[in-house]
């Protein structure tokens, strides 16, 4: 494995680089992701960070804007994820990059077939507004409630249970329902409960000093364009707005339902991540 970049922790004095806390709304993943011990850093101690998952096959990638310039410095970043030897590899990076990038790790990997899934370029957007009143039409209605998800309630697990098995093919969940739901558990859950029902819930993930990350909202297909997937986004909104932390998060560009609800909600993109697949040639 190249040697050019050492294992760091996440006390390392590369977070305070003005330039990574100006990019941190971007890699909010990263900035959770140094305060859990399922992840391994490694930085040149100047402007590359790399984290890696020791549960799967993800790898996110910062680095300087400095960067585009530096081939070399590209070609040792390739080289080191390829020795890092994650199968099926996922490695997120900026949009600006991700081109030289991707011909770069085709030249130091003859080895393995790669491709790169521009359908699932990622935007980040974030929320700078203040919170958003009841006036706007957004609070729940009469014969509807939100509640907070309780996982040691035997109630509100049927009740996630059953809202994700209705979602289960759309979310290509088949062969990980189990394993999604309890993950989801796990998180900060807000459900929309109408006649007994859980209709639409909002997810709440990773936390950093200044941002928290709204991960998925959810609306049964048969209620979709009814204003349910709106009162929760903004319910997720006032909730980390209270808290004085800045909402965050990732959306397809190609989902553009997901996009008119961000723009409804306030939430403005700010920049684009690529998503680079490595197959292997095995």
């Amino acid at each position: 494995m190249a040697t050019i970049f050492d294992k760091i922790s996440g006390n390392d004095e590369i977070f305070n680089h003005k330039e990574y806390i100006a990019d941190s709304l971007i890699f909010n993943t990263i900035e959770a992701g140094r305060r859990e011990t399922y992840f391994n850093l490694y930085s040149d101690h100047k402007n590359v960070i790399i984290l890696v998952s020791k549960k799967g096959n993800r790898v996110w990638l910062w680095t300087s804007s400095t960067i585009k310039e530096d081939t070399n410095k590209l070609i040792d970043i390739c080289r080191f994820i390829r020795d890092c030897g994650i199968p099926k590899a996922e490695i997120y990076l900026k949009e600006e990059v991700a081109g030289n990038f991707s011909d770069l790790y085709a030249l130091t990997t003859l080895e393995i077939n790669y491709v790169v899934k521009d359908e699932l370029s990622l935007a980040v957007y974030t929320y700078n507004g203040g919170k958003i009143t009841d006036a706007d039409g957004s609070k729940p209605a009469e014969d509807e409630k939100i509640i907070l998800i309780d996982k040691e309630n035997t109630d509100h697990v049927k009740l996630v249970t059953e809202f994700y098995r209705q979602l289960c093919d759309e979310f290509h969940w088949n062969n990980k329902f189990d394993r999604k739901v309890s993950e989801y558990l796990d998180m900060e859950q807000y459900a929309l409960i109408k006649d007994g029902k859980m209709i639409a819930n909002v997810v709440i993930g990773s936390n950093t000093d200044k941002y928290s990350r709204i991960k998925s909202i959810a609306v049964l297909a048969d209620r979709r364009r009814q204003g349910f997937g709106y009162k929760m986004c903004v319910y997720a909104v006032n909730q980390i707005k209270n808290r004085e932390l800045t909402p965050v998060l990732y959306a397809h560009v190609g989902n553009a339902s997901a996009v008119a609800l961000w723009n409804k909600t306030g939430f403005k993109a700010k920049n684009k991540l690529n998503l680079l697949k490595i197959e292997n040639n095995d």
